[in-house]
């Protein structure tokens, strides 16, 4: 089995992973290992590993939620036993703006949607609400800042041409979008400067090796999030993902080598001082939902194809 180590940890987060975002979706390996300081070849066999192991099977390309009138939501919350479960992802699935939802062992849920603020917002979590049967969920919007840019009819009809295949041929990207190779090597870079795509990325956690972990730590006042989010940072050397996502939430997704280590992890971040709660979640299986996102860009795509 392919081990964990601290060299492919810090690959992992530079070419994106459930919580973090890639916004350069064709980046090269050569960009990559120039940033962490290794070389080209090292990158390449450490994301084949991590592609053979499991820790990624699928890329998909997204757009900043504000493109298409949204604002993006996480939500962390429980269910009844696995049945529930089970009929609950089902329902949640045929949601409109569901973007992913994570399965962790036992009763928790994480699910990232994307929605209209204000009251349809609070319309969506009163239902994702009422199909799990938790009303003490966590909520909280996601890091990804608005987008700046106007994008065109080419642009999205590039991002329909990538959305299942971020290293697509340039060529091919073109024939598809009705461009030449120089515009979609263009707007490609205007995309990707403006952050108005990014990766996400599907693991198989049943074949992936170790155990990933998500924390989600709450502290008695806002002003531990800094103390607590220094120790978390040196304590643990394979942390994916690390931020304050509220004045007293903090969210973080660590990788480990067994279920074990895991554990002591939560007992340990539990017992630091200022810290109310540490919440543990052991990921079990990630859905990415694909229709409902592939129907906002086909729209905006082709819409004058769609309305002649």
């Amino acid at each position: 089995m392919h081990r964990l180590n601290d060299l492919d940890n810090r690959i992992a987060k530079e070419i994106g992973n459930p919580q973090s975002l890639q916004w350069n979706v064709r980046e090269s390996y050569a960009s990559i290992a120039r940033r962490i300081g290794v070389d080209e070849e090292t990158v390449r066999k450490s994301i084949k590993r991590a592609e053979k192991a499991g820790s990624i099977v699928r890329w998909r390309v997204t757009v900043a939620p504000n493109l298409i009138g949204c604002v993006d939501v996480y939500v962390d919350l429980e269910v009844g036993g696995s049945k529930e479960k089970e009929d609950a992802i089902s329902r949640l699935k045929q949601l409109d703006g569901v973007i992913s939802i994570l399965d962790f062992e036992g009763r928790g849920l994480f699910m990232l949607f994307d929605s209209e603020p204000g009251e349809p917002l609070a319309r969506k979590l009163n239902l994702i609400s009422g199909i799990c049967g938790d009303e003490e969920f966590t909520t909280w919007n996601s890091a990804v800042p608005p987008c700046d840019m106007k994008l065109s009819e080419t642009d999205w009809r590039i991002i329909w041409a990538i959305r299942d295949e971020p290293r697509k041929n340039l060529s091919r990207i073109a024939w598809e979008a009705g461009v030449t190779v120089r515009t979609v090597n263009r707007r490609l870079n205007l995309l990707t400067e403006h952050r108005a795509i990014f990766l996400l990325g599907r693991p198989d956690f049943g074949r992936a090796p170790g155990v990933s972990a998500n924390f989600l730590v709450r502290v008695t006042e806002a002003e531990k999030n800094a103390s607590v989010s220094d120790k978390v940072g040196s304590k643990f050397r394979t942390i994916v993902f690390g931020m304050p996502v509220a004045p007293s939430l903090l969210f973080y997704n660590i990788a480990f080598e067994n279920l074990t280590q895991a554990n002591q992890a939560a007992d340990w971040i539990r017992g630091l001082e200022g810290v109310k709660e540490a919440r543990l979640g052991i990921m079990n299986g990630l859905t990415l939902v694909t229709d409902w996102i592939d129907g906002e860009i086909r729209k905006r795509a082709f819409a004058r194809k769609d309305t002649r």
